[in-house]
Formats: C-alpha cells, sequence, structure tokens
C-alpha cells in the first residue's frame, strides 16, 4: 500500500516542512515536493539530478537516489518532485533531518531544499511474535487442561499446609574412581583438580525448617579421551584430549583477511580502523563521511547564497517585434546589468486563463532557441514565428 503526503519545500525555510510518520509501518510512502523560492515557483535547471540525504536520530546518515529494487527515488516534473522514502530511513524514532540534493552532470552540489520527518514509536514493533504467543496459548490451554483433570480425579481433596523455608545450604567435594557409589572419605569445600580417569563428586545439604535435603551429583575427568568426545566439526581430538579448530572449521572469518556472505549483526558493537574508500563500494569511516558532508553542505551554502541575489526581468515577445520578413526570424530584447559568469534561467510564464496558456505554450513551441550576447537576448524562430505575445521571465544568477 502506498500513502502518499503534499509537502511545500522552500529555499529561504532551512527548517523545512515537517512530516509525521510512523515506524516500521511496512507502507510504501511518497512525498508530493513542490519546489518554491521565497514563496515562488522553483523549478531546476535543465540537466540537474536529484538525491536525498538523511541523517536519523540515532545518528546514521545516507544519501541515496535510487530505492533498493532499482528504481529511481526522485522524479521531477515542473516544479513537483515525488520522493520515495526507503524503510531505512524509518526504523529508529524520533526526528530524521533529510534535505532534496539537486546536483549537475558532474555530481556537483547546487542547491538543497530541507524537510523533517517525525518518526513515531511504532507499538506493534515490540509486540511478541506469532510464533511465541502460540506457544504461551498453548501452555496456558495445557495447564487448564492438567488442573481440571487433577480436580475431577480427587487427588487435591487433603490439607495443604506452608511452604518449607531454606535456611541455608553447604556444597562440598570429593575424588573417586567410583562413578556408582558414593564416596565415603571425607568432603572439602574446594573444587579438586583431579587425575585423569577419576570422578568428582559433588554434595549439597540444603537446611529447611522442616529437616535437611542431601543431593548429590558426579563428573568425569575424561583427559583419557573414553566417554569425551573424539572430534568436533570433523577435526579428531589430540592424545590429550583437545581439539584444534581453524576459523574454516566452524565457519567462521579468520582474524586475518577472508571473505563473508550474507549480513553481520553487530549487536551494538563497532567496526573500527578503516582505511579510506576507493571504490563505490567501499565502507568509510564517519571521519570520512562527516567530511565529505560539510563539503557538501558548504557548497550548497555557496550555492544558496548565490541564488539569493538572483534578480528577475520579465517582458514581452510581441508578435510585431520579430525581425526579418522570411525565416529565420530575430527579436532582441535588452537586458541591463549582465556581468561575466553570471547565468540565466529563460521561461514563458502561465496566468490563470486556460486558453491563454495554450496560446501562449504554442506560441512558445514557435521559438528554436535563445542566444546571450553582452548587453541583450536575442530569440530565433528557424521556421514561423508566433502570432501571438509570449510573457518571458528571465532569472540572473551566479
Amino acid at each position: 500500500m502506498e500513502v502518499q503526503t503534499q509537502i511545500q519545500a522552500d529555499l529561504q525555510i532551512p527548517e523545512g516542512t515537517a512530516v509525521p510518520v510512523m515506524q516500521h509501518d511496512g507502507l510504501t510512502r511518497r512525498l508530493l515536493v513542490t519546489l518554491l523560492s521565497g514563496g515562488e515557483s522553483w523549478q531546476p535547471p535543465e540537466g540537474v539530478t536529484a538525491a536525498v540525504g538523511y541523517e536519523r536520530p540515532d545518528r546514521v546518515r545516507g544519501l541515496y537516489d535510487r530505492m533498493p529494487d532499482g528504481t529511481d527515488a526522485v522524479s521531477l516534473e515542473g516544479n513537483l518532485a515525488s520522493v520515495l522514502l526507503p524503510p531505512r530511513m524509518l526504523s529508529a524514532p524520533g526526528t530524521v533531518l533529510a534535505c532534496l540534493v539537486f546536483r549537475d552532470e558532474r555530481q556537483n552540489q547546487l542547491t538543497t531544499f530541507p524537510f523533517r520527518l517525525l518518526v513515531q514509536v511504532n507499538p506493534a514493533a515490540q509486540a511478541p511474535d506469532e510464533e511465541a504467543q502460540d506457544r504461551l496459548k498453548w501452555l496456558e490451554d495445557k495447564l487448564e487442561e492438567y488442573l481440571t483433570e487433577a480436580r475431577e480425579s480427587g487427588r487435591f481433596t487433603g490439607q495443604t499446609g506452608p511452604a518449607p523455608k531454606l535456611l541455608g545450604q553447604e556444597v562440598a567435594f570429593q575424588v573417586s574412581s567410583d562413578y556408582r557409589a558414593i564416596p565415603t572419605g571425607a568432603w572439602q569445600s574446594q573444587v579438586p583438580f583431579p587425575s585423569s580417569r577419576t570422578y568428582v563428586w559433588s554434595r549439597t545439604v540444603a537446611h529447611y525448617d522442616s529437616g535437611d535435603v542431601v543431593t548429590y551429583s558426579v563428573s568425569r575427568n575424561g583427559a583419557d579421551g573414553l566417554g569425551s568426545v573424539s572430534s568436533v566439526c570433523g577435526v579428531a581430538a589430540n592424545d590429550q584430549g583437545n581439539v584444534a579448530l581453524t576459523a574454516a572449521d566452524v565457519g567462521a572469518l579468520a582474524c586475518v583477511g577472508g571473505a563473508i556472505e550474507g549480513d553481520i549483526q553487530m549487536r551494538g558493537g563497532r567496526i573500527t580502523g578503516l582505511a579510506e574508500p576507493e571504490a563505490a563500494a567501499d565502507a568509510a569511516t564517519r571521519a570520512f563521511s562527516e567530511a565529505q558532508a560539510a563539503a557538501a553542505l558548504e557548497k550548497a551554502r555557496a550555492y544558496t547564497d548565490d541564488f539569493a541575489e538572483t534578480k528577475a526581468v520579465s517582458f514581452l515577445l510581441t508578435p510585431a517585434s520579430w525581425k526579418e520578413s522570411t525565416a529565420p526570424y530575430t527579436q532582441t530584447i535588452p537586458i541591463s546589468g549582465l556581468e561575466a559568469g553570471q547565468r540565466l534561467m529563460v521561461y514563458p510564464v502561465y496566468g490563470t486563463d486556460q486558453s491563454g496558456n495554450l496560446a501562449i505554450r504554442e506560441a512558445a513551441n514557435l521559438v528554436s532557441f535563445a542566444k546571450r550576447t553582452d548587453t541583450a537576448l536575442v530569440f530565433t524562430c528557424l521556421e514561423e514565428k508566433p502570432g501571438t505575445a509570449i510573457p518571458v521571465t528571465v532569472e540572473i544568477y551566479r
């Protein structure tokens, strides 16, 4: 099941919109993000790609542009970005700091649109699994069955008294050559170190207010191999009864080198001593990742500062202003204040009238290209010239 949430992201609002979500809810979540700059519509330049960066409450960070199944995580249409959220972003409850990152053809970061995910604790994540619940129900039913049978048999008709109270206990040890007969020698409180082919007896005397209870247990020192294991993982014991195993014998990873398959559960541990990554699939240290993130953030800030100085110029391409009597037709629009190194974004401006917007789009499609000079923009129509005026806006930024 897919859940879609519509939000707005503005370059001028650094904290971004907050979106409440549920931890591990098993749903496919998609954000429909309207891109704005100071409340006005903002469209990515041509050739720009998008990715999503995030930092979870447990300090885990990530940057992705594809989902685990290989599909694009971000798709763009005008000033609307469709963003898929992977399950790993929602695995820890708390606030996830995220941003929509735009990059050029060389993967240089251009700008970012921040937003936040408020991940709520999922009570179902702490519930026992279905198998454990079935076992508990079976035990409860079985206990009730035994109690009912005992009550019906009349075995619970006698008087009951208080349970005996344990006052203390003593444990002692004795070495013997026989495992069948309780030894008659002296018992000692310390655990002995017997020779091979002998037995260690232990005696526990529990003192209750109703009397003493004595229990015995016995174990054998099998250094000669008799009565002990003969091999482990296919490796035979030596003459001392020991089995020398390698990592490969037990399916473990060697201390130096080696390869593993499948997932690794660190159970709260850390992986340390990593070298800096070289290939795209190499693991990276936190210091390396933070340095890369800091560099990317600095570029984003610089790019955002440039966008803050954006200047917009609006004008009309009128039908009467097209030069030449035959194709190609040209129309020159002076632009004051152009400087070297500045970039231009040119686009038609639409209103609210449907028929008027269709006429503008049809007229704009006849304009083949625009060329920049030191002081103006020259628009060219290679085949036909528009018969409708085209409102145009030019954004000038570095």
